[in-house]
């Protein structure tokens, strides 16, 4: 088992008593969702392309994990301490980990940290990159504000040595939406998700920046 393999099978141990539920109603006064089927997708991107790229610097990206209890499609909502509703039958159109793969590969390309952003295991790199979900829901609970939330952690090791971990970061991002409705909360996702991958390319920048002074 990897590094990176240890560190996600200990959030997933943490994560197995969270509960999941196929059927969800706003509760007390408030109306039934919407279950009229409806299909969204994460559209975040890098808003443009950095001036300046390092010259020898190829990232190995591998597929971004999702936890179990977030990686379905339907959106999901935390609705107590310890529970969670499907919310059936609001729906991304494609797979979690597909989604957010897609979304990282393109905002590194674009960040100006790496020459390159490959996800073929048989192209050479310098570094590989692994990431995981492991906070996707919109919030729900009566004593809480209504927000979405997004949480990331991670992990870049040296192409040749995967055991050896040179960067580790936990990122996560908590935005405040006027109503958890399904819309809302996916408007709140593209806002969270992006101010995430901005941060994280300010920390992979700082981590570069150190490692070009020594």
């Amino acid at each position: 088992m990897t590094l990176y393999s240890r560190l996600f099978f200990s959030v997933f141990i943490l994560s197995t008593s969270l509960l999941l539920s196929s059927c969800f109603s706003w509760g007390g006064g408030d109306k039934e969702v919407d279950m009229t089927p409806r299909y969204y997708v994460l559209d975040v991107e890098r808003p443009d392309v950095a001036a300046d790229f390092p010259s020898n610097r190829v990232l190995r990206l591998n597929p971004v994990r999702v936890v179990p209890h977030f990686k379905s499609k339907t959106l999901i909502f935390r609705v107590g301490e310890n529970e969670y509703k499907a919310v059936d039958p609001h729906q991304f159109l494609v797979d979690p980990e597909v989604m957010f793969t897609n979304i990282l590969k393109r905002w590194l390309q674009k960040s100006g940290q790496f020459s390159k952003v490959v996800t073929d295991d048989s192209v050479p790199a310098d570094f590989t990159m692994d990431a995981a979900v492991t906070a996707f829901y919109g919030e729900k609970r009566p004593a809480y504000s209504p927000q979405s939330v997004i949480e990331m952690q991670f992990f870049m090791t040296a192409a040749d040595n995967p055991e050896k971990l040179l960067f580790q970061t936990g990122l996560r991002v908590d935005v405040d939406i006027e109503q958890a409705t399904p819309s809302n909360v996916v408007t709140g996702w593209k806002q969270g998700t992006e101010e995430l991958l901005t941060t994280l390319e300010q920390d992979l920048s700082a981590y570069f920046s150190k490692v070009d002074a020594r």
